[in-house]
């Protein structure tokens, strides 16, 4: 999410001094082991604190939380410095209804160097023999990042205990990892005192039998069972809809030119609409809303103190629109535009297109096109309100109107602005009315709550939400406006950082049930530095720039991705609540939502609290006089 300069100060994560990112937490590169905190060795003395956690060389499994039911609403540190919980949990047991999924995890770590450690999940076996098959479930390998934190323009970013807990980060401090992201692959390698989580996505079927279902779970290593956990997992009468029918409004801001940078295609050749395509569906499965596009030359220009001009992301964003001038009047084409739409549609996005944006980010107004009569691409700074921007802009807004009633698509399409004061919001609302009312209704802004009067589409910031009574999002859903919430480098609780505590991200769905709002936003999905893995931070605190990872062929998970889609299963338990009560909320409703969102710090919170609401809901949602 774009910034004011007031709020980078405290929870920037990178310095931008003549184009270069400098960073102030150690080098991977000096540690044993190689460059890869996957497969580095422990120093002595770490090695002696991880043996004293243990209390033990042999190889030990465990379920953090001690409960499979909450154990992936923690992240699980490389190097356990204290007593491990969970060790002697020997029952794995977990609640679920149709058509979700249940994420969980089981830890491993041995006094010895592990091959070929992988888990093999067996069919469950459940009411009138109906099965529920192990192929169902996918298992992944939390894979550990360095920790970053640097200094920007203004001041250094968030500490990590600011934002994590001892528990959730760990490291040698060269650097300090955090698991986060989610590998995929038959099986890994994990050296001697090394904790390595393995992270379970059941999916249950949507036309599963209700009842309790039977199975177990092996855990392997060096080509021998380890331990062997009994498994029960209860579905009740009660199921999520598909991610396309979803209630909750998500908007997670996608660009597609780190997609090309990160796997070494070209930009916007074959392979890399195939890839786009990929990771469009991965945003589908989450039930994402708005497909973003860009109408300009990097949106996201920022106008730094230093001097210079600089993308808030590593990558910069292209106009998927191009812009020419002939010198009398411009001309646009949306070939591209057309093409990133259909790619998207295809993959089950939308149906909102989001088009940004008029407005600069923290920098000047200015236009970006090509003189057809010297073939050069011109940057030109003009004046909000002033001639040139009204010339331009003028000749934009009606091709652009034409275009989308051409293509269908005029309904669905808004201007999207990002974090633009309302002083300026109303000089665009009222050119707009003035050249192109088709779209007076048609503006989409996240930002601050003042600018609620033009927005048919607002998020607020953290800043405004208790101004977000739930009155007045009734009474602007009434009106056909969706209104939803934001986090960005604020606030440190909760937030979906690298390193924020996992509990978190499956909250947020649960903050906009509580408030009665649409939805969440969020940037970024996928603006990557060259190499997340070993570089994880750009300008910002790490992990506000992405939510998934670059892999192999497409997306790579990470643990805020899969908690945040299983708040938003929840989030959809709650509507179907409210739906069948008339909309009102009954005080189980009520009870619920208070113990989910009733501590926003991860760090001290219970996570227990989650399994507890979400029970709770699902208990009345199934309840016979329901």
């Amino acid at each position: 999410m774009a910034r004011t300069s007031s709020l980078i100060a405290g929870f920037v994560a990178g310095v931008v001094l003549a184009g270069s990112t400098v960073a102030l937490a150690g080098d991977t590169s000096t540690s044993p082991g190689g460059t890869d905190p996957n497969t580095k060795t422990t120093t002595t003395w770490l090695t002696v604190k991880v043996a004293d956690a243990m209390g033990t060389r042999d190889t030990i499994t465990w379920v953090p939380t001690a409960s499979f039911g909450s154990s992936a609403e923690v992240r699980v540190p490389r190097y356990p410095m204290t007593a491990i919980e969970g060790r002697d949990t020997r029952e794995l047991t977990l609640s679920a209804v149709r058509n979700e999924q249940v994420s969980a995890q089981i830890a491993i770590a041995s006094g010895r160097p592990l091959s070929d450690v992988h888990a093999v999940v067996g069919d469950l076996t459940g009411p009138g023999g109906a099965r529920l098959s192990g192929d169902d479930t996918q298992v992944r390998f939390v894979r550990y990042t360095p920790v970053q934190r640097s200094k920007g323009e203004i001041d250094w970013s968030a500490t990590i205990d600011q934002v994590s807990s001892a528990r959730e980060v760990s490291g040698d401090r060269n650097p300090d990892v955090v698991g986060d992201a989610l590998a995929e692959g038959s099986s890994v390698n994990v050296p001697a005192y090394a904790a390595q989580p393995l992270w379970f996505t059941f999916h249950i079927p949507r036309d599963a039998k209700p009842g309790t279902y039977t199975g177990n779970v092996r855990i392997r290593a060096d080509g021998r069972t380890q331990t062997t956990y009994p498994l029960t997992i209860t579905v009740a009468d009660a199921v999520v809809p598909d991610p396309a029918d979803y209630d909750f409004f998500l908007d997670v801001w996608a660009q597609p030119e780190t997609i090309a940078e990160s796997h070494g295609v070209a930009p916007w050749s074959g392979k890399h609409w195939k890839l786009i395509e990929t990771y469009d569906r991965d945003l589908a499965s989450r039930g994402q809303k708005v497909i973003n596009t860009t109408i300009v030359d990097n949106p996201w220009h920022h106008q730094w103190s230093l001097g210079t001009r600089e993308s808030q992301t590593a990558t910069p964003y292209s106009s998927m629109v191009g812009w020419t001038w002939d010198g009398k009047k411009f001309a646009f084409d949306f070939t591209r535009w057309d093409t990133y739409v259909r790619t998207a549609q295809r993959a089950g996005l939308g149906p909102d297109i989001g088009a940004f944006s008029m407005l600069a980010f923290q920098d000047r107004e200015h236009l970006t096109y090509t003189d057809t009569r010297t073939g050069k691409v011109v940057y030109e700074n003009v004046d909000l309100g002033g001639e040139r921007w009204r010339q331009a802009w003028g000749t934009f807004l009606p091709a652009f109107e034409q275009h989308l009633r051409d293509r269908g698509w005029l309904e669905n399409t808004w201007l999207s602005f990002d974090e633009r004061p309302i002083d300026t919001m109303r000089v665009v609302r009222d050119f707009v009315h003035e050249v192109a009312p088709a779209f007076d209704d048609r503006i989409s802004v996240a930002g601050s709550i003042a600018t609620e009067e033009v927005a048919g589409n607002l998020s607020v910031d953290w800043g405004g939400i208790d101004r977000l009574t739930p009155e007045k999002v009734e009474e602007r859903r009434r009106a056909g406006k969706t209104t939803t919430f934001y986090v960005y480098g604020l606030p440190a609780h909760p937030n979906t950082f690298s390193y924020s505590p996992a509990v978190e991200a499956r909250m947020l769905p649960w903050i906009s049930a509580q408030r009665k709002l649409d939805g969440f936003l969020r940037w970024s999905y996928n603006s990557w530095t060259s190499d997340p893995f070993a570089q994880p931070v750009h300008i910002f605190t790490q992990g506000d720039e992405y939510l998934v990872y670059p892999g192999e062929d497409g997306p790579m998970s990470s643990i805020r991705w899969e908690q945040l889609k299983e708040g938003i299963e929840d989030f959809e338990l709650v509507s179907q609540l409210r739906a069948r009560n008339g909309g009102a909320d009954s005080e189980a409703l009520t009870a619920a939502l208070t113990t989910a969102t009733r501590d926003l710090d991860g760090r001290t919170k219970n996570v227990t609290d989650l399994e507890a609401a979400r029970a709770a809901v699902v208990k009345e949602l199934t309840s016979s006089d329901g």
